[in-house]
């Protein structure tokens, strides 16, 4: 196998061992754990990579010369006992200031991808490690020296981090301006940074370092095209614009947050030419804000739009403020081809879906949607309702859909009804759509 590497010419070898390179992670661990047997096989092969890798630099000085770069393109960890030595070798080599003996290049400018996680595929776990004498001390090291290997990653393009955010514990403290002795964004400003995945755990309403500070110096990274965060919550939050603006990003993502809506509409305003939005809430009260005051911001980007993701399930607004509630006609969105929201962000609260309406004037979805719209998901609240594998076949919603669309410029491919509880199949409803050539589907969420 080695004299078979040895004789092959530079280019083939390195195309060759690229395929060893790290799999990336487009998702924040919360999403990715969704999928916990797929993302623990990513992680195993990952591992396996990496010692394929470390093995062929050992084979040859000429192997090893094409392998190491893509060796250390990437680092991937976990923030636990187990995880902690790894990366303090990692750490050691990066920080060298000078190329090693033999190498014609310094290992951190090899460095593109760094991700973090709190548990790995072995079933090493940080919430579980914290139960054993001087884990504070060991966590807070770790966040240390993770965010100083990525500060001496200049050339680094993809970022997806774990963090804790705490008065004894953080990463981005390191990296912030102003905090822990910094004067400017990493020492690279990541000049070269275009995808950012972030996921913060922090000790309750502790204000340490905050997605505010997060969101505001992201908006001076010149390449960055998307932007992902999950579990992030703002304890101050203000009314004043962004003071800059994403002038790449085309992709937003924010999960399971705890933000007020006006903070994520000063995102979108932020934006030239969004192309997908995702954005669902872990619980939020509203006593003076809904859905269509986001409309403004939206619209913004109603001209790139492709993508649409809105979960406000577990928003409580208002029931005083209902009339108002909707987030607004999608129709001026006019390159939207994926639509997933919830009924009270669509059709207010209390919905009229899937009950008889009380309303003298009902809303008309046929109305409201796009026409270039392929595929079409209302997401329910079924917590709220009973019965439902009895009334979904006779929601007057469905219907009044099935009935405009004939005479409507839609061009669905597919429509689908999520719920929370074990929704039946709604036989009627399904053969209705078929009729007019959209596919209907009744799904649980998982």
């Amino acid at each position: 196998m080695t004299k078979t590497l040895r004789g092959l010419p530079d280019e083939l070898l390195m195309e060759i061992l690229q395929h060893l390179s790290t799999i990336r992670s487009y998702e924040t661990q919360s999403a990715a754990f969704k999928h916990k047997q797929v993302e623990k096989a990513r992680q195993q092969e990952n591992h396996v990579r990496r010692l394929t890798l470390y093995n062929l630099c050992l084979a040859s000085k000429h192997v090893r010369r094409i392998a190491t770069p893509v060796l250390y393109s990437s680092f991937t960890g976990a923030a636990t006992w187990h995880g902690i030595e790894p990366l303090r070798l990692f750490h050691r080599t990066i920080s060298e200031a000078k190329a090693s003996v033999g190498d014609q290049f310094k290992h951190a400018d090899c460095l593109q991808y760094v991700e973090n996680r709190l548990s790995d595929y072995r079933g090493n776990n940080l919430y579980a490690d914290t139960e054993l004498p001087d884990s504070l001390q060991m966590v807070a090291r770790y966040f240390y020296l993770l965010a100083d290997i990525v500060s001496h990653a200049a050339n680094i393009q993809h970022l997806s981090v774990t963090s804790m955010e705490t008065r004894e514990i953080t990463f981005w403290g390191y990296i912030l301006p102003g905090h822990h002795g910094v004067t400017v964004l990493a020492r690279h400003a990541f000049r070269k940074l275009q995808t950012l995945c972030l996921q913060m755990h922090t000790r309750g309403y502790i204000e340490t370092v905050s997605f505010r500070q997060i969101r505001s110096a992201m908006t001076s990274v010149p390449l960055l095209s998307d932007f992902r965060a999950s579990g992030v919550m703002d304890i101050m939050p203000t009314s004043r614009a962004l003071a800059g603006s994403y002038q790449r990003l085309q992709r937003l993502e924010i999960i399971e947050c705890v933000l007020d809506l006006k903070v994520v509409g000063q995102m979108w305003s932020a934006c030239e030419g969004l192309r997908h939005i995702v954005c669902s809430w872990a619980f939020l009260d509203c006593e003076s804000e809904v859905p269509s005051d986001l409309y403004p911001a939206l619209l913004s980007q109603c001209d790139t739009l492709e993508t649409l993701y809105l979960d406000f399930r577990d928003v409580r607004f208002d029931d005083d403020l209902v009339v108002s509630q909707c987030l607004g006609i999608l129709q001026p969105f006019t390159r939207l081809k994926s639509l997933a929201i919830s009924e009270n962000g669509f059709l207010g609260e209390p919905s009229p879906f899937a009950v008889s309406s009380t309303l003298s004037n009902p809303p008309r979805i046929a109305a409201m949607l796009p026409s270039e719209l392929d595929s079409f998901t209302l997401l329910l609240d079924t917590s709220k309702r009973e019965a439902w594998d009895e009334r979904m076949d006779d929601s007057v919603d469905m219907w009044n859909l099935a009935t405009d669309y004939r005479s409507s410029t839609l061009s669905l491919k597919e429509l689908i009804v999520k719920g929370q509880a074990s929704l039946r199949e709604a036989p009627r409803l399904t053969l209705a759509f078929s009729e007019v050539g959209v596919g209907f589907q009744v799904v649980v969420d998982q």
